[in-house]
């Protein structure tokens, strides 16, 4: 039996029934006593708190609790593991002795890429780790934060809503009982209160040369800010108040250059309210197919979906997907990607053929939730079938498939974990998005390293990286624009 069959089988046995609308989604006093700072069965976010069997996991002792030496504030993150050994190297040629631990994806970019795809395997180090208060709110969560009662709209809205009342900022169900709020907990995973940044992107073509894109990004996460952070007005109260918030400027190549986006999603809508300034235009216009489903995602040439960002995060004003029950499973991912995210690498180091460069990234076994989801009868998508395989330490996707309306695996994407340990918070540096079909690869807007060249830093998580959330509104839109 090759992975994705394992794989499949472990999910219909332990979720073979898709996730249907449930009374509740709290969890009893008993259940929530599994959760704690220490000591406990599980961490404050419900991961399994022990490591495995054979020690190859270790056991959660807090993550990274301070920088390592010699990291000052707004400049590059030193990589604290620099010191740690390759312990093996996954290849073409060896995969079959790991593949239970392998997504069908990875397996995929083995055999299509035999003489550059490879997975160097470095000692496990559970690096996560968040902010008390973050803590302290997801245990409080799980006996507290539920599903709206009735929901607002149709059948298929029906874990799409959260009663904002009952909710404090922190993950919102660490106990999951199904995969709807499995799903929930990963797109609304906590990647700092707001931050600005400006990053980069690119677009490969088969033969391995590349297009880049530069983009600012603006980010404000309202379902972790306390009363006194939460901005006022009518675009950030309505729906039971605003989740988060985005916007995005594109500063290259220099025909798109100038175009910008900004919207937010809401406590009882995961819709995202965008709208677009034209500068061509000088206006701005409604854009409902901004981060909606299968749009294609902004500066990728059609190489992923609007969906595909942070590695299929719910979106859409209804939910399309039937999910499967999540599965805790070991794998082999990206984790501690900051070999990747050194300012001496640049796109000509880390874009290849096929992928980026392999002996740039660094993987671990680590414990994640596989999420299946299949599509809803009634709804078309690019991808009616995926699977995503999420952080049990942290929410964040690490990695996803997609197959398209064949049933054939079509797309294999990538995020390139780490800990922003300033904040702290595990986030990508990077993601990858390859399709098998084609050869092509895309990476989002994401990479900090090639700004090192211009006289920028990585993204600014500190009160000065505070976007001002007029931005957010189309008349903010209105007066950023420039051209």
């Amino acid at each position: 039996m090759n992975g994705l069959a394992k794989c499949a089988a472990s999910l219909a046995l332990a979720g073979a029934a898709v996730f249907t609308q449930t009374a509740t989604a709290k969890v009893s006093n008993e259940e929530a006593a599994k959760l704690g700072i220490e000591g406990t069965e599980l961490t404050p976010i419900g991961a399994i708190r022990a490591g495995n069997a054979d020690g190859s996991i270790p056991a959660w002792e807090g993550g990274i609790k301070a920088p390592p030496a010699g990291y000052e504030e707004g400049k590059w993150y030193p990589d604290p593991y620099k010191d740690d050994q390759v312990l093996f190297t996954i290849t073409a040629q060896n995969y079959q002795q790991y593949e239970d631990k392998l997504s069908a994806g990875t397996v995929a970019m083995l055999k299509k890429y035999p003489d550059s795809f490879k997975l160097n395997v470095y000692p496990s180090r559970r690096s996560a780790s968040y902010p008390q208060w973050l803590y302290d709110n997801s245990i409080w969560n799980a006996t507290n934060t539920d599903w709206c009662n009735p929901p607002p709209g149709g059948p298929n809205t029906a874990q799409r809503c959260v009663t904002r009342e009952n909710y404090r900022p922190g993950v919102f169900f660490p106990i999951p009982k199904d995969g709807g709020e499995a799903m929930y907990n990963h797109t609304f995973y906590f990647f700092g209160k707001w931050f600005t940044s400006v990053a980069y992107g690119f677009n490969a073509f088969p033969d391995g040369t590349y297009a880049e894109h530069i983009k600012r990004e603006r980010w404000l996460q309202l379902m972790y800010l306390n009363d006194a952070e939460r901005p006022k007005g009518e675009m950030f109260d309505r729906l039971g108040g605003a989740a988060w918030c985005f916007s995005q400027e594109d500063l290259a190549p220099p025909r798109t250059a100038g175009t910008m986006f900004s919207g937010c999603n809401y406590f009882q809508s995961v819709d995202f309210d965008a709208y677009l300034y034209v500068p061509g235009q000088r206006r701005v216009r409604k854009a409902p197919e901004i981060g909606f489903y299968d749009s294609p995602g902004t500066g990728s040439d059609g190489l992923r979906t609007a969906d595909a960002r942070n590695l299929f995060a719910q979106t859409g004003g209804e939910e399309w997907y039937d999910w499967s029950a999540p599965v805790r499973k070991e794998m082999y991912i990206p984790y501690n990607s900051y070999k990747l995210a050194q300012p001496e690498y640049d796109f000509k180091d880390i874009v290849r053929k096929g992928h980026i460069n392999a002996d740039l990234k660094r993987y671990e076994l680590h414990r994640v939730w596989v999420i299946e989801g299949k599509l809803k009868g009634g709804f078309r998508h690019l991808g009616p079938h995926r699977l995503v395989y999420v952080d049990e330490d942290s929410w964040a996707g690490a990695l996803a498939d997609m197959y398209d309306a064949q049933g054939n695996l079509w797309r294999v994407s990538e995020a390139y974990l780490l800990n922003y340990y300033n904040v702290p918070m595990v986030h990508w540096w990077g993601d990858d998005h390859s399709d098998l079909i084609s050869g092509r690869h895309a990476g989002v807007n994401g990479y900090f390293n090639h700004g090192a060249k211009l006289g920028t830093f990585p993204p600014d998580y500190s009160p000065t990286g505070k976007p001002d959330a007029d931005l957010m509104t189309p008349a903010g839109l209105r007066k950023y624009g420039v051209r």
